[in-house]
Protein backbone atom coordinates (compact mmCIF):
# COMPACT_ATOMS: atom_id res chain seq x y z
CA UNK A 1 0.00 0.00 0.00
CA UNK A 2 0.90 3.78 -0.50
CA UNK A 3 -0.15 5.62 2.23
CA UNK A 4 -0.02 9.42 1.73
CA UNK A 5 -0.51 11.80 5.29
CA UNK A 6 -1.51 15.61 5.82
CA UNK A 7 1.27 16.11 8.50
CA UNK A 8 1.14 19.11 11.01
CA UNK A 9 4.57 19.64 13.51
CA UNK A 10 5.72 22.17 16.39
CA UNK A 11 9.52 22.03 14.97
CA UNK A 12 10.95 23.35 17.76
CA UNK A 13 12.50 20.60 19.22
CA UNK A 14 13.59 18.75 16.12
CA UNK A 15 16.55 19.07 13.95
CA UNK A 16 14.51 19.33 10.50
CA UNK A 17 12.16 17.04 8.99
CA UNK A 18 15.09 14.83 7.22
CA UNK A 19 16.68 11.82 8.88
CA UNK A 20 20.17 12.45 10.56
CA UNK A 21 22.38 10.38 12.55
CA UNK A 22 21.26 9.93 15.89
CA UNK A 23 23.85 11.51 17.32
CA UNK A 24 22.11 14.77 15.77
CA UNK A 25 18.82 14.83 17.74
CA UNK A 26 15.69 13.49 16.60
CA UNK A 27 13.56 14.72 13.01
CA UNK A 28 10.44 14.65 12.18
CA UNK A 29 11.04 11.67 9.40
CA UNK A 30 12.54 9.44 12.07
CA UNK A 31 9.78 10.06 14.38
CA UNK A 32 7.01 9.18 12.00
CA UNK A 33 9.13 6.32 11.00
CA UNK A 34 9.90 4.86 14.07
CA UNK A 35 5.52 5.23 14.72
CA UNK A 36 4.99 3.44 11.67
CA UNK A 37 7.44 0.60 12.61
CA UNK A 38 6.06 0.38 16.08
CA UNK A 39 2.20 0.25 15.05
CA UNK A 40 2.72 -2.65 12.03
CA UNK A 41 6.38 -3.98 13.11
CA UNK A 42 8.03 -3.35 9.68
CA UNK A 43 9.84 -0.85 8.67
CA UNK A 44 8.83 1.64 6.28
CA UNK A 45 10.74 5.28 4.60
CA UNK A 46 8.80 8.03 5.28
CA UNK A 47 9.54 11.15 2.49
CA UNK A 48 7.90 14.72 2.81
CA UNK A 49 7.17 17.04 -0.01
CA UNK A 50 9.04 19.55 1.87
CA UNK A 51 12.63 18.79 3.77
CA UNK A 52 11.97 22.11 6.45
CA UNK A 53 15.09 22.91 8.38
CA UNK A 54 15.54 22.84 12.01
CA UNK A 55 13.19 24.81 14.22
CA UNK A 56 10.56 25.45 11.45
CA UNK A 57 6.83 24.40 12.04
CA UNK A 58 4.44 22.95 9.18
CA UNK A 59 0.72 22.85 9.13
CA UNK A 60 0.35 21.42 5.85
CA UNK A 61 3.27 18.98 5.19
CA UNK A 62 2.28 15.96 2.99
CA UNK A 63 4.23 12.39 3.15
CA UNK A 64 4.22 9.43 2.01
CA UNK A 65 4.94 5.75 2.96
CA UNK A 66 4.84 2.08 1.27
CA UNK A 67 4.05 -0.44 3.34
CA UNK A 68 2.75 -4.63 3.41
CA UNK A 69 0.50 -3.46 6.15
CA UNK A 70 -3.51 -3.23 5.11
CA UNK A 71 -4.90 -0.78 8.00
CA UNK A 72 -7.35 1.45 6.24
CA UNK A 73 -6.60 4.72 6.52
CA UNK A 74 -8.65 6.07 9.39
CA UNK A 75 -7.10 3.47 11.50
CA UNK A 76 -3.60 4.71 10.65
CA UNK A 77 -4.62 8.27 11.43
CA UNK A 78 -6.35 6.88 14.69
CA UNK A 79 -2.61 4.38 15.57
CA UNK A 80 -0.33 7.19 14.87
CA UNK A 81 -1.65 10.27 16.64
CA UNK A 82 -1.94 7.37 19.67
CA UNK A 83 2.03 6.56 19.48
CA UNK A 84 3.34 10.03 17.93
CA UNK A 85 4.34 12.91 20.76
CA UNK A 86 2.28 16.01 20.97
CA UNK A 87 4.62 17.69 18.85
CA UNK A 88 3.52 16.23 15.40
CA UNK A 89 -0.05 15.02 14.42
CA UNK A 90 -1.59 13.25 11.49
CA UNK A 91 -4.27 15.01 9.88
CA UNK A 92 -5.42 13.15 8.02
CA UNK A 93 -4.32 9.84 5.79
CA UNK A 94 -5.41 8.10 2.33
CA UNK A 95 -4.51 5.25 -0.14
CA UNK A 96 -2.76 6.37 -2.74
CA UNK A 97 -1.80 4.90 -6.50
CA UNK A 98 2.02 3.65 -6.44
CA UNK A 99 3.37 6.60 -8.63
CA UNK A 100 2.05 9.54 -6.30
CA UNK A 101 5.33 10.64 -4.50
CA UNK A 102 4.73 13.52 -1.98
CA UNK A 103 8.00 15.48 -3.69
CA UNK A 104 8.08 15.09 -6.62
CA UNK A 105 4.37 14.38 -7.64
CA UNK A 106 4.07 18.30 -6.24
CA UNK A 107 2.75 21.02 -7.96
CA UNK A 108 3.56 23.88 -5.66
CA UNK A 109 4.71 24.81 -1.86
CA UNK A 110 3.31 27.04 0.08
CA UNK A 111 5.35 29.00 3.34
CA UNK A 112 4.09 31.92 5.90
CA UNK A 113 6.88 33.62 8.07
CA UNK A 114 4.86 34.83 10.85
CA UNK A 115 6.81 38.81 12.39
CA UNK A 116 5.76 40.01 15.78
CA UNK A 117 6.47 43.84 14.73
CA UNK A 118 5.62 45.34 18.38
CA UNK A 119 8.38 46.92 20.97
CA UNK A 120 7.39 44.24 23.44
CA UNK A 121 7.92 40.81 22.74
CA UNK A 122 5.18 38.21 22.98
CA UNK A 123 4.71 35.36 24.84
CA UNK A 124 1.56 33.24 23.42
CA UNK A 125 3.51 33.56 19.85
CA UNK A 126 6.98 33.39 20.85
CA UNK A 127 7.57 29.89 19.33
CA UNK A 128 5.94 30.86 16.30
CA UNK A 129 7.09 34.43 15.40
CA UNK A 130 9.96 36.26 15.19
CA UNK A 131 10.16 39.22 17.55
CA UNK A 132 11.07 42.40 15.40
CA UNK A 133 11.06 45.45 17.50
CA UNK A 134 11.32 47.98 15.02
CA UNK A 135 9.23 49.87 12.84
CA UNK A 136 8.34 47.82 9.35
CA UNK A 137 6.75 49.87 6.20
CA UNK A 138 5.09 46.67 5.07
CA UNK A 139 3.68 48.42 2.03
CA UNK A 140 7.44 48.46 0.52
CA UNK A 141 8.01 45.16 1.86
CA UNK A 142 4.90 44.30 -0.78
CA UNK A 143 6.43 46.00 -3.56
CA UNK A 144 9.33 44.25 -3.43
CA UNK A 145 7.52 40.64 -3.38
CA UNK A 146 6.01 41.93 -6.66
CA UNK A 147 9.90 41.58 -7.81
CA UNK A 148 9.92 37.69 -6.87
CA UNK A 149 7.23 36.51 -8.76
CA UNK A 150 8.15 34.51 -11.98
CA UNK A 151 10.50 32.43 -12.78
CA UNK A 152 13.82 33.22 -11.60
CA UNK A 153 17.41 32.42 -10.08
CA UNK A 154 16.95 32.94 -6.83
CA UNK A 155 21.02 31.99 -6.00
CA UNK A 156 20.94 35.20 -3.89
CA UNK A 157 18.56 33.42 -1.41
CA UNK A 158 19.99 29.49 -0.77
CA UNK A 159 21.27 26.67 -2.73
CA UNK A 160 19.78 23.70 -4.27
CA UNK A 161 18.96 20.87 -1.29
CA UNK A 162 20.68 17.83 -3.72
CA UNK A 163 24.25 19.97 -3.34
CA UNK A 164 24.59 17.69 -0.08
CA UNK A 165 23.37 14.71 -1.77
CA UNK A 166 26.03 12.41 -3.31
CA UNK A 167 23.76 10.61 -5.66
CA UNK A 168 22.97 14.02 -6.92
CA UNK A 169 26.44 15.21 -8.68
CA UNK A 170 25.95 19.10 -9.24
CA UNK A 171 26.11 21.47 -10.66
CA UNK A 172 22.03 22.11 -9.73
CA UNK A 173 20.28 24.97 -11.11
CA UNK A 174 18.54 27.46 -8.27
CA UNK A 175 16.12 28.45 -10.76
CA UNK A 176 12.51 27.94 -9.77
CA UNK A 177 9.15 29.46 -10.47
CA UNK A 178 7.74 32.02 -7.78
CA UNK A 179 3.73 32.10 -7.99
CA UNK A 180 2.82 34.36 -5.32
CA UNK A 181 4.74 36.49 -2.82
CA UNK A 182 3.22 38.65 -0.25
CA UNK A 183 3.60 40.90 2.69
CA UNK A 184 0.70 41.75 4.73
CA UNK A 185 -0.38 43.36 8.32
CA UNK A 186 -3.52 41.40 10.15
CA UNK A 187 -5.53 41.47 13.12
CA UNK A 188 -4.09 43.49 15.88
CA UNK A 189 -1.47 45.20 13.63
CA UNK A 190 1.38 44.15 15.26
CA UNK A 191 1.61 40.34 13.04
CA UNK A 192 3.15 41.00 9.55
CA UNK A 193 2.78 37.70 7.37
CA UNK A 194 4.87 37.34 4.48
CA UNK A 195 3.49 33.91 2.32
CA UNK A 196 5.27 32.40 -0.55
CA UNK A 197 4.23 29.92 -3.49
CA UNK A 198 6.31 28.47 -5.45
CA UNK A 199 6.88 25.07 -7.60
CA UNK A 200 9.66 24.07 -4.73
CA UNK A 201 12.44 26.19 -2.79
CA UNK A 202 15.72 26.15 -1.99
CA UNK A 203 17.28 25.50 1.08
CA UNK A 204 16.78 28.32 3.36
CA UNK A 205 15.61 30.63 0.47
CA UNK A 206 12.33 31.75 2.76
CA UNK A 207 14.40 32.69 5.31
CA UNK A 208 16.78 35.01 3.40
CA UNK A 209 14.54 36.26 1.69
CA UNK A 210 12.14 37.59 4.79
CA UNK A 211 15.76 38.43 6.11
CA UNK A 212 16.09 41.16 2.71
CA UNK A 213 12.81 42.12 3.05
CA UNK A 214 13.22 43.30 6.85
CA UNK A 215 15.98 45.36 5.07
CA UNK A 216 13.82 46.86 2.76
CA UNK A 217 11.31 47.76 5.53
CA UNK A 218 13.41 49.30 7.97
CA UNK A 219 14.13 51.27 4.27
CA UNK A 220 17.87 49.99 4.59
CA UNK A 221 17.51 48.66 1.37
CA UNK A 222 15.91 50.54 -1.86
CA UNK A 223 13.61 48.63 -4.25
CA UNK A 224 16.45 48.93 -6.83
CA UNK A 225 18.79 47.87 -5.02
CA UNK A 226 16.50 44.77 -4.03
CA UNK A 227 15.71 44.03 -7.36
CA UNK A 228 19.45 44.32 -8.59
CA UNK A 229 20.06 41.36 -5.42
CA UNK A 230 17.53 39.16 -7.21
CA UNK A 231 18.68 39.65 -10.78
CA UNK A 232 22.43 39.14 -9.72
CA UNK A 233 21.74 35.99 -8.14
CA UNK A 234 24.97 36.20 -6.26
CA UNK A 235 24.80 35.62 -2.28
CA UNK A 236 27.00 38.63 -1.38
CA UNK A 237 24.35 41.05 0.28
CA UNK A 238 22.94 42.46 3.09
CA UNK A 239 20.36 40.32 3.37
CA UNK A 240 20.78 37.63 6.11
CA UNK A 241 18.65 34.45 7.14
CA UNK A 242 15.39 35.28 9.35
CA UNK A 243 15.54 32.85 12.61
CA UNK A 244 13.29 29.22 11.86
CA UNK A 245 11.02 29.52 14.49
CA UNK A 246 9.25 32.13 12.30
CA UNK A 247 8.64 30.19 9.35
CA UNK A 248 5.89 27.13 8.20
CA UNK A 249 5.32 24.86 5.76
CA UNK A 250 0.92 25.82 5.12
CA UNK A 251 0.24 23.97 1.97
CA UNK A 252 1.23 21.44 -0.44
CA UNK A 253 -0.64 21.40 -4.03
CA UNK A 254 -0.79 18.32 -6.46
CA UNK A 255 -2.72 17.15 -9.49
CA UNK A 256 -6.42 16.23 -9.24
CA UNK A 257 -5.95 12.77 -10.43
CA UNK A 258 -4.04 12.22 -7.03
CA UNK A 259 -7.39 13.50 -4.99
CA UNK A 260 -4.84 14.70 -2.48
CA UNK A 261 -5.85 18.23 -1.22
CA UNK A 262 -3.85 19.57 1.78
CA UNK A 263 -4.13 23.09 3.02
CA UNK A 264 -4.51 25.13 6.22
CA UNK A 265 -7.68 27.15 6.17
CA UNK A 266 -6.29 29.65 7.84
CA UNK A 267 -4.44 31.46 4.95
Amino acid sequence: MNIACGIEYDGTSYRGFQRQPESHGATVQGTLEAAIARICGEPAVVTGAGRTDAGVHASGQVVHFRIQSHLTPTVWVRALNAVLPNTVAVRWAKEVPDRFHARFSALSRSYRYTIWNDSAPTALHALYSYHYGRPLDVELMQEACSLLVGRKDFGAFGHSPDDSNPKRPGPHSCVRTMLEARCLREGSRRLVYCDFTADAFLTGQVRRMVGTLLLVGQKRLCLEEFATIVQRAEKTHPGSAAPPHGLCLVRVEYPEKFGVTNDDEDI
